[in-house]
């Protein structure tokens, strides 16, 4: 739904499918009388119910299967309870002894549900780029659910795989009655607590708030001795800014494609000024329309977060000790220097 927004500085979500205002009724009704509610949603396995895996069996879905021993390729679903209607739709890498892995996610409803968009072929671009770029054991950072999903695929060392990310699931503002069963349910497709995860976690995203130089220092520190790598995406700056509400400012909103860029352009900044985002960066959605993320970093000034990702673009590839090594999509990877270098 091209011209959909989603504004996180205000914790306001606008436009909610109906599906999602009907389940915040009855989740008021289950307050009201004194019950914990459930979940708003049920996850439905499409295949197994004899209706098609549809989006599950592509290219890229089936060759990132093929990275992961045992591993089955399976359509998954995300139904409102209250209604009925299919909220969100994509595929796992379903695992006999390990919680699935979720390698394509599509909201059905014009909004993010539960986590943002994953594209099976930008995943399956990533890990390929990965294996060509990255020696082997190096020591990479990234979300814990992208680490998570990595791990399983590159032979290469993750340490926030395990880290407690759920103060980034994307829950509508009618399902905030809920949030105790949500997180409960979406423990299904995270691995165990891990305490030195989560500081590890805490010092990444400290180190993306700092400025550049500070940012990149701490960085360096959480790698001691050696050289790693940073994986963003450009979705991951709304999931921090969620998760660090005093020091960013986030906001994200889909326009219409154009084949006038200058058009687009001055569409995206004229909303960008109205809403008063001093920053913007944007990405296709798909071929008819772009997703375009919008960061406010006033409360801290100049982040590191905001100079890795394309928000200042005259930054990219200028701070010391970070080389640009692989972008894509929505992807930039950078080798991150050792101390004393770079």
């Amino acid at each position: 739904m091209a011209g959909f927004g989603w504004r996180a500085r205000t914790g306001v979500a606008v436009g909610a499918g109906l599906a999602l205002l009907v389940a915040g009724a009855l989740l008021a009704a289950y307050a009201f009388i004194g019950n914990q509610p459930p979940a708003p949603y049920v996850y439905e396995w499409p295949a197994a119910s004899g209706a098609p895996a549809a989006g599950a069996a592509d290219e890229a879905g089936l060759a990132l299967a093929q990275r992961v021993p045992g591993a089955e390729l399976k359509a998954v679903g995300l139904r409102s309870r209250a209604t009925g209607r299919l909220l969100a739709s994509g595929a796992v890498l379903a695992r006999a002894d390990a919680p699935d892995l979720i390698i394509a996610w599509q909201s059905g409803v014009g909004e993010p549900v539960l986590r943002a968009d994953i594209s099976a072929a930008e995943e399956q671009a990533l890990v390929a780029a990965l294996e060509t770029h990255l020696p082997a054991d190096s020591l990479v950072f990234a979300m814990p659910s992208l680490s998570y999903r990595l791990a399983a695929m590159v032979p290469a060392r993750f340490p926030l795989a395990a880290a407690d990310d759920s103060a980034m699931l994307r829950t509508p503002d009618p399902w905030a009655g809920a949030s105790r069963a949500i997180t409960a349910i979406e423990k299904r497709w995270r691995p165990a607590p891990d305490r030195q995860a989560d500081r590890l976690f805490e010092s990444f995203l400290e180190a993306l708030a700092a400025d550049d130089r500070r940012g990149i220092a701490r960085l360096q520190l959480m790698a001691e001795t050696r050289p790693s790598y940073v994986i963003l995406h450009l979705r991951d700056a709304f999931g921090i800014g969620l998760a660090m509400p005093g020091r960013f400012g986030v906001a994200h909103r889909d326009f219409p494609g154009s084949s006038d860029v200058h058009d687009l352009t001055r569409l995206v900044k004229t909303w960008a000024q109205d809403a008063g985002f001093p920053a913007y960066a944007v990405m296709p959605r798909d071929a008819d329309a772009v997703r375009a993320y919008f960061l406010d970093e006033t409360a801290g000034g100049p982040s590191l977060l905001g100079q890795l990702l394309p928000f200042n673009p005259a930054r990219i590839g200028q701070i010391p000790a970070a080389q640009l090594v692989f972008q894509h999509g929505g992807y930039w990877v950078y080798r991150i220097a050792e101390v004393g270098k770079g």
